[in-house]
């Protein structure tokens, strides 16, 4: 399956949430979902099903995802359950998040670490990009084992390297030119 199509149900969706003036919460609601489903691989093959009668799938979808808050997100997910698109779920939801980023001026990033950092420790991250960029940044922070230490943030195809490999590369690059300790 292209991309394309991909950003095409994913920009219905996007349009439905600018209507109705919820974009921030269906961009919840779809991160939500994407979660339920990584998480419970056995309801996506549920929701993927071609023997199962559509009527239980729908049902269980609207068990499990069911909100005032976003009414036109089960119809949609109906939608991509009876073309039988939930495997390719993740990646419309990565095109509709990135339209909604867009709208809401969020940036999203990954801030790499050689442990999981605390709650605090990324809010502190975050909260420097936001001053240094003038956007709202989300971070998820992932482990790189091969990082010695400190962090490296990558957003927006920039990296922001304050890992201890960065300084020494730094500090040798500055000694070979002659500088100074």
């Amino acid at each position: 399956m292209k991309k394309e199509r991909y950003a095409n149900y994913a920009d219905a969706l996007y349009q439905l949430a600018r209507e109705e003036g919820k974009v921030s919460a269906y961009r919840e609601a779809m991160k939500n979902v994407v979660s339920v489903l990584a998480e419970n691989p056995s309801f996506g093959a549920f929701l993927s099903s071609y023997s199962l009668p559509r009527e239980r799938q729908f049902a269980a979808l609207e068990e499990a995802f069911s909100s005032s808050d976003t009414p036109s997100l089960i119809p949609f997910l109906k939608l991509v359950t009876a073309r039988h698109l939930i495997p390719h779920l993740p990646d419309i939801a990565e095109c509709f998040i990135s339209l909604c980023n867009i709208y809401l001026g969020i940036r999203e990033g990954i801030v790499y670490s050689t442990s999981l950092l605390s709650n605090d420790d990324l809010n502190q991250i975050q909260t420097a990009l936001e001053t240094r960029l003038g956007v709202k940044v989300y971070l998820h922070n992932q482990v790189d084992p091969h990082l010695i230490g400190g962090v490296k943030v990558a957003i927006d195809g920039k990296v922001f390297d304050g890992s201890i490999q960065a300084r020494w590369e730094a500090l040798r690059n500055n000694l070979l030119k002659g500088g100074t300790l």
